[in-house]
């Protein structure tokens, strides 16, 4: 009985893989490629409108909540200069 039980809960595990591959999978693909393809056309406009600018122009993009005056990490070593 063991066996015939195990043989059902693998029968079953395969068809549910089937089914799921078959027509869940496709859907969750199609729906991760139209996003994708959105977010490759964003930039694209974005790339094109930078090439519109003219030379020379300068724009400046930052992040506000990054600081460059943080103190660097680690220990202060003195230059000493050996003389031969």
């Amino acid at each position: 009985m063991a066996l015939f039980r195990t043989i059902l809960i693998l029968f079953i595990i395969f068809y549910v893989f089937r089914i799921f591959t078959r027509y869940i999978l496709p859907g969750m693909f199609v729906s991760y490629m139209d996003d994708k393809m959105q977010e490759f056309t964003k930039n694209q406009k974005k790339q094109a409108e930078n090439a519109r600018r003219r030379e020379g122009e300068v724009t400046i993009n930052y992040k506000p909540g990054s600081s460059k005056d943080k103190p660097a990490k680690g220990e202060y070593v003195d230059y000493v200069e050996v003389k031969e």
